[in-house]
């Protein structure tokens, strides 16, 4: 399997593991070494095709309730308490800055997904650090809602760490 094709699967791997199937405050997707030449990276970048996680710019209460109604949460509730649930959330966010700060964890909490379900295949994704507004500008991503959060490099892992690792667990 090619790692373009690698790096969409695990994508998809993090669809059931995420709190819930409403909507998201961010999106993935593979992106190709040469869209980012001539780029200032740090560490340089290697692999042919790396992961870059997009924060949602459009992402309001609106989306957010609607992450919350297609959460598994959501699901196992009675409806005085789904009712309850939703009045919560809606408290929580008492401004733009509070809802910025909850898109965060999701979206961080959806990485530690993706990093975990890419140790279980022998790669890991490392951080690249860069001027993620060129590559918003570059790809456009402001016309599509979207602003570049994070940039992973991928490495294959040595396949004894991962057979030393099972045996300690």
């Amino acid at each position: 399997m090619k790692l373009e094709q690698i790096i969409d699967a695990l994508i998809l791997d993090i669809y059931p593991l995420m709190p819930s199937t409403g909507s998201w405050p961010f999106t993935m997707l593979n992106i190709n070494r040469h869209e980012l030449s001539g780029m200032e990276l740090h560490p340089q970048f290697f692999a042919s095709s790396g992961l870059l996680v997009l924060k949602r710019t459009d992402f309001n209460e609106e989306s957010m309730i609607d992450y919350v109604l297609g959460s598994k949460e959501y699901g196992t509730l009675l409806p005085a308490q789904k009712h309850m649930l939703l009045e919560r959330y809606r408290k929580m966010i008492n401004s733009p800055q509070e809802l910025e700060d909850w898109a965060d964890k999701i979206t961080n909490l959806a990485i530690g997904l993706i990093i975990q379900s890419t140790l279980l295949k022998g790669l890991q994704f490392s951080p690249i650090e860069t001027d993620l507004s060129v590559l918003d500008a570059r790809m456009g991503f402001n016309t599509k809602n979207l602003s570049a959060y994070k940039l992973f490099d991928v490495y294959q892992i040595d396949p004894s760490f991962l057979a030393s690792s099972k045996k300690n667990h």
